[in-house]
């Protein structure tokens, strides 16, 4: 009987400790990621005040909400100081800007940045004066990098970019040929 006890004990015991480590190994993990989106909530700012990022963009989404996965590479919002790239390009087909769309590369003529710290999210309003047109876009940037941006023109159209915030540095996007 005192070894059936015994074992019983040591079961619930271990059983304790067990559940108390996994326990402590999720609270890791957690801590992981909060320190993740501290640091890319840092990096946000920094790219932001610098004015220097790009919105790699992996959908677009069309004024129907119609929204396609496309290549990063040739669709993106690029800012770099007073100046901005907007594009839109296909893999399928030679455009006016030689990657299967438009490119519309302008200066910066009025930007608006606010910070929401308690969900460390950004809105940036800018607008962008081109050869080709005058365009509003709209950024929502949360912690970990994910970005979306809605641009509109002087038309009735509308696009929005969903992607990631990247440095300028780090960007693998190619710029085709604007007016």
């Amino acid at each position: 009987m005192k070894k059936i006890i015994f074992i019983l004990f040591m079961a619930i015991t271990t059983t304790g400790l067990v559940a108390q480590e996994v326990h402590s190994t999720s609270m890791t993990k957690k801590e992981k990621r909060q320190a993740e989106q501290e640091q890319q909530y840092q990096l946000n700012r920094q790219m932001l005040e610098n004015r220097n990022f790009v919105l790699e963009a992996d959908y677009l989404e069309n004024k129907y909400g119609h929204r396609f996965l496309v290549n990063s590479t040739i669709n993106f919002v690029a800012v770099d100081s007073a100046t901005a790239v907007i594009q839109v390009g296909s893999d399928y087909r030679p455009g006016k800007n030689g990657v299967g769309g438009v490119t519309a590369k302008g200066s910066i003529t009025h930007w608006a940045l606010k910070e929401d710290t308690k969900h460390k999210t950004f809105y940036l309003t800018v607008n962008v004066m081109s050869s080709i047109g005058i365009f509003d876009v709209r950024f929502t940037i949360d912690s970990n990098g994910h970005t979306t941006a809605l641009l509109t023109g002087m038309g009735p159209g509308r696009l929005t970019f969903d992607g990631n915030l990247v440095p300028h540095s780090q960007s693998s996007t190619y710029e085709g040929q604007s007016r």
